[in-house]
């Protein structure tokens, strides 16, 4: 393809020429004006000489000296067009000197000279205005054909110039465009103009290290995601060790609760064998005796030492954010349950409180899974969360567009090893109950009019707020 500049430069070459061709003649026309001019200005002057003579003539006058001075004057000009002008006013200028100036002859004979000089004048001045005439019209027909011919070069530049400049650079832009969309197109430089190689060259190699650094981006998202699924799967393979864990809890307590009642009978049977112990002569039924209370002794021993095993260390208060805590969960439940689930929280802000933070975490997470379990059989599937601090408690509202809680569960309250789920352990509710019960609150359980469950935890509430004044902090709902 040939190149932009050559079209460019010859075009422009040419312009240049023919403007300075049209300077030229403008220039050359003005010269020839000059001796012109002066022309017409030495006519007038002699002009006015031959007028005053005549008038002198006429009268009887004499010739005043001024004349003779003026006629002297243009006698040596060299401005005029024929060359025997001059010699013609020295020979007036001699004539008019010579004989006394009232002589009919001499005035006679220097006014037929001026004439005959105006005249040789007026017929010398035809051709160089004629010249002047051409200089003039070659001039309008350049400046005619610069304008006709400069509006059809522009057109052609532009034309060229938008098949080699404006529409790749329209190109360039509409992929600049799209890289805001993250479409990485390369660029064709085949047949651009060599000006806009190197913004090309350019793009182009910014949008390989673009398409480079999306993909490692990429990499390190699906990295990234992988870690957080794997985290999350972790922290739920913890969520069904710790309901495991309670499960045996609860069938420790229960195995503590059983250690209990059975030392007490059993202190009573040691005590009564060991009268008959010492109301039995020696012999074989008292070393029968003796042994049964030696096993007695050994099996109480083994329930004090399991009841002292069991024995509970409550976990410490430490200021917990409720807003936070309540967040963090609905993020973690929607990477369990789907994007599609919507866990709508709503609580206060600065909402700090004395809580054992592990068991708190642990409620809350048991009785919003069940929240969303129940919800994702519905299609709204929709969690709504409320906290707020009434009265020094902190209460917490859970509601869920689920089936609703059992009549049974509701009448007797949920107790371990009693659920109505295929799979479930009852341990979820037992479990926020009894943590209820030891931080001096309640769970209160109950179905909503328009459908679904709602669980509310009410616990005692000793707040901390940031700026540490203890005031209850305004309300800002927050989503989760």
């Amino acid at each position: 393809m040939q190149p932009l500049w050559l079209p460019v430069t010859l075009s422009t070459t040419l312009f240049v020429c023919a403007m300075a061709i049209l300077v030229f003649l403008i220039h050359h026309g003005l010269t020839r004006f000059d001796p012109l001019y002066q022309q017409a200005q030495n006519l007038a002057t002699l002009q006015q000489i031959t007028t005053e003579l005549r008038l002198d003539a006429a009268q009887g006058l004499q010739p005043p000296a001024r004349l003779e001075n003026r006629l002297r004057k243009l006698s040596i000009q060299h401005a005029w067009l024929s060359p025997a002008t001059t010699s013609r006013l020295s020979s007036a200028l001699h004539a008019l000197t010579s004989k006394p100036h009232t002589s009919p002859d001499a005035l006679a004979v220097t006014l037929s000279m001026l004439h005959t000089a105006a005249a040789e004048e007026d017929q010398a001045r035809v051709p160089m205005l004629k010249l002047v005439s051409t200089d003039a019209g070659h001039a309008l027909q350049l400046a005619l054909a610069l304008l006709t011919a400069f509006p059809l070069l522009v057109i052609a530049l532009l034309s060229a110039l938008q098949g080699r400049l404006v529409s790749p650079l329209s190109r360039l832009a509409d992929l600049l465009t799209a890289l805001a969309d993250r479409e990485y197109r390369p660029l064709d430089e085949t047949g651009v103009a060599p000006v806009l190689r190197p913004l090309f060259s350019s793009y182009n190699q910014l949008v390989a290290r673009l398409r480079l650094l999306e993909d490692q981006h990429a990499l390190r998202e699906q990295a990234l995601s992988d870690a957080i699924d794997e985290a999350t799967r972790s922290l739920f393979l913890t969520q069904a060790a710790l309901t495991r864990a309670e499960r045996l809890a609860a069938a420790g307590e229960v195995a503590a609760s059983l250690a209990h009642d059975l030392r007490n009978p059993l202190a009573g049977i040691r005590m009564a064998l060991s009268n008959l112990e010492t109301e039995s002569p020696e012999g074989e039924f008292r070393e029968r005796i003796t042994l049964i209370g030696s096993e007695i002794d050994r099996l109480v021993a083994t329930l004090n030492s399991h009841l002292s095993r069991a024995r509970h260390r409550p976990e410490p208060a430490r200021a917990v954010d409720i807003g936070e805590t309540l967040r963090g969960l609905g993020t973690l439940l929607r990477f369990r349950y789907g994007s599609e689930l919507r866990v709508m929280i709503e609580a206060e802000e600065y909402m700090r409180c004395l809580l054992p933070e592990s068991a708190f975490r642990h409620t809350l997470l048991n009785l919003l899974s069940n929240a969303c379990e129940a919800s994702t059989s519905k299609q709204t599937q929709r969690v709504l969360v409320d906290a707020r601090i009434q009265e020094r408690q902190i209460v917490i509202t859970i509601d869920d567009d689920g089936p609703g809680f059992p009549a049974a569960l509701l009448r007797t309250g949920p107790r371990p090893f009693a659920s109505d789920k295929p799979a479930g352990t009852g341990l979820g509710l037992a479990t926020a109950r009894r943590f209820a019960a030891e931080c001096g609150g309640q769970l209160q359980l109950s179905n909503r009019s328009e459908g679904g469950a709602r669980a509310r935890l009410v616990l005692p509430c000793e707040t901390a707020t940031r700026n540490g004044t203890g005031q209850t902090p305004q309300r800002s709902p927050q989503g989760g």
